[in-house]
């Protein structure tokens, strides 16, 4: 099963035209919640989510969307994750934290789930009008400031040496073991990326702009997306300490992401092996 790509790619347009955009550094206290410590929502986050929720299940039959805000309110609806779909993943403003701030490094994420793998996987950047797009075994295109033609890419290899690297190192919600793995390993890496915003890190390693990004809380509507397009692109995401590639119901544990699997496996091996 697959759908339009173009035909998700221009609700992400709408919607970001439509309830995002005009929002950003256009915010009242009123319009900003913390759900808990840290972790903020926005009218526009809500209004996103609830304009795309209804269109997105209509594109395919009997399909649910498993939104980040509908989750916050009905934590249950994450059992969804355990079902053969097909589902909708849904970030509405991934990097809500930048789009507070009136930082321009937020994006809109979707992906279609399909017998718990990822099969299709979109993500807007409404900011640069850059869209990034994956379908199952079909590459990984990135259309860039409303250019019809899509230009495919490939994410590359990653350097050998440790020092060349450009990483972003995301250690918040590890337990501390692997927070000092990794941060020892951080430590050594003299060029540091990363935006607070997977929607950019995902595009930036899919594209060769960075090497490696590290996470531990793995909600779908987070990485979903991220993951199928940097596998398209020749890329790998896979768990630290087991060593699986990612899927949606992989909700916990130390993960990497790296251009290419070569990489992965010579940095997981460093960092595995750094003194607790």
């Amino acid at each position: 099963m697959s759908v339009r790509i173009d035909q998700v790619s221009e609700l992400l347009r709408e919607v970001a035209a439509l309830e995002i955009v005009p929002r950003f550094r256009e915010l009242n206290e009123g319009d900003i919640e913390e759900k808990s410590k840290g972790d903020f929502v926005t009218i526009a986050d809500r209004r996103a989510e609830l304009w795309l929720t209804p269109r997105l299940e209509k594109i395919v039959a009997g399909s649910r969307v498993l939104g980040e805000e509908a989750t916050a309110a009905s934590p249950k609806l994450l059992s969804i994750v355990e079902s053969d779909g097909p589902y909708w993943t849904v970030d509405p403003i991934d990097g809500t934290s930048n789009f507070i701030a009136g930082r321009e490094t937020f994006g809109v994420m979707v992906s279609l789930v399909e017998t718990g793998l990822v099969r299709q996987a979109w993500i807007y950047l409404p900011m640069t009008d850059a869209l990034a797009v994956a379908e199952e075994g079909a590459g990984a295109f990135w259309y860039y400031a409303g250019k019809v033609e899509a230009e495919r890419i490939t994410a590359g290899y990653g350097p050998k040496d440790i020092d060349k690297l450009r990483g972003a190192f995301n250690v918040r919600f590890m337990d501390e073991v692997w927070r000092d793995k990794i941060e020892r390993f951080a430590d050594m890496v003299p060029h540091k990326s990363g935006y607070l915003c997977s929607a950019w890190d995902y595009t930036d390693l899919a594209r060769g702009l960075q090497d490696l990004v590290t996470y531990h809380r793995m909600m779908p509507w987070d990485h979903a997306p991220g993951s199928l397009i940097l596998k398209e692109a020749g890329g790998v995401l896979r768990s630290l300490d087991k060593g699986k590639d990612y899927c949606p119901a992989m909700l916990g544990a130390p993960h990497m992401a790296a251009r290419d699997r070569e990489s992965w496996e010579r940095f997981a091996e460093v960092i595995r092996r750094s003194a607790s």
